[in-house]
Formats: C-alpha cells, sequence, structure tokens
C-alpha cells in the first residue's frame, strides 16, 4: 500500500483534530446538562406516596411522602399510595442486611413525575421471591387502591443478582434473556410494571 506523501496544512488539520474536538465536547456538555436540567425538574415535580408493610411482631405500615425534594418517613400517608409493598418483618431484616432494601424492584424508589404518571395506571399485585444461602425472602408490590389481591405473576431470582440489578449492573431484560430470573404468571402485568418503572 502507498504512503500519502501529501503535504499537511497545519491549520486545516488543527481544525479538524484540534479546534473540531473541542467544539464538540462543549456541544456533548450542553446536551448532559439539558438532559440533567429536564430529569432534575421530572423529579422536583414528583409528588407521591409509598407505603411499605411490615407483617408480625414489631410491624406496621410506614410511608414515604414525596413533594419534589421534600421526602419523609411517616406513619400516615399525604395522599394514596402509588405502591404498596408487603413483607415479613423477618424477610425486611435479612433483605436490608443483604444491602437490598426492602427488596423492592429496581426502580420502584426512583421516583419521578413521569414515572408516578406510569405507576399509577398499574393494577394488580406482584411477587418478587429473592433467594439466597439462608432460604427465600418475598416481597409482595401492590399496584392501584384495592385492597390487597393475590398476586398475578411471581419474579424469581437470587439475591445477588438482585443487587447487581439494583447498582446498575444487571439489567432486568439481561436478567430475563440469560435465565437469571424466572416469571410465572401473568407475563403481561410484569411487562406493564417493567415499562413503568425502566423507560
Amino acid at each position: 500500500m502507498a504512503e500519502d506523501r501529501t503535504a499537511l496544512e497545519p491549520t486545516a488539520f488543527l481544525r479538524a483534530h484540534v479546534a473540531d474536538r473541542l467544539r464538540k465536547r462543549i456541544e456533548d456538555l450542553r446536551a448532559q446538562i439539558t438532559r440533567f436540567d429536564r430529569e432534575l425538574e421530572d423529579r422536583l415535580a414528583a409528588e407521591a406516596t409509598l407505603e411499605f408493610v411490615l407483617e408480625g411482631v414489631d410491624g406496621g405500615a410506614w410511608y414515604v411522602n414525596v413533594s419534589g425534594e421534600d421526602i419523609r418517613v411517616e406513619r400516615a400517608p399525604a395522599r394514596p399510595p402509588v405502591v404498596r409493598l408487603s413483607q415479613t418483618r423477618a424477610d425486611w431484616e435479612a433483605l436490608a442486611r443483604a444491602g437490598l432494601g426492602v427488596g423492592a424492584p429496581p426502580g420502584a424508589a426512583d421516583l419521578t413525575q413521569a414515572r408516578i404518571a406510569r405507576l399509577a395506571t398499574l393494577k394488580g399485585t406482584l411477587e418478587f421471591r429473592l433467594v439466597a444461602d439462608d432460604g427465600e425472602r418475598r416481597v409482595l408490590v401492590q399496584f392501584g387502591g384495592a385492597e390487597a389481591t393475590s398476586p398475578r405473576c411471581a419474579v424469581t431470582l437470587r439475591a445477588d443478582d438482585a443487587r447487581r440489578m439494583q447498582s446498575g449492573e444487571l439489567t432486568p431484560q439481561a436478567a430475563f434473556l440469560q435465565g437469571l430470573a424466572r416469571l410465572e404468571g401473568d407475563v403481561a402485568l410484569a411487562m406493564q410494571v417493567g415499562a413503568a418503572l425502566f423507560l
């Protein structure tokens, strides 16, 4: 292959390889700022209540009342809950000690106005089964304002994989495609929940 020996023109070279790259980086940063501003506005417009129910000794209901950046954990709801999570006190403690919080699906605690609007359209109950070395832990996640109903579907995965999903290392789609998460029951509800949480 013949080497191109055409003389390089410094001004054109520096424009193309230095000045244009610097301009592009500034454009990219401006686009990121715009995206972050939109995301911040969406989060500050969030208004919702999440209900956490622990069953058994020392159980009860706790509410996370969100109004923009005013986020309070209280014993009374500020509005009807958009999501209700229920589990035994023992399962909650085991999951919390394992770094899985309340065992909620990833994205459930990341509230924006748009996500709340999508969650408000859901009706039904899912059961998450997290398998750890010391046994299986369960969390019921109920959408809609009606009384708790039997789960329409169940999602089972290892606690380690749930932790990877919460950190963003593993996407829910990849977990299902790789066979790390199993789904039983109403697939349509699981897909609706996935769309509400991850779009």
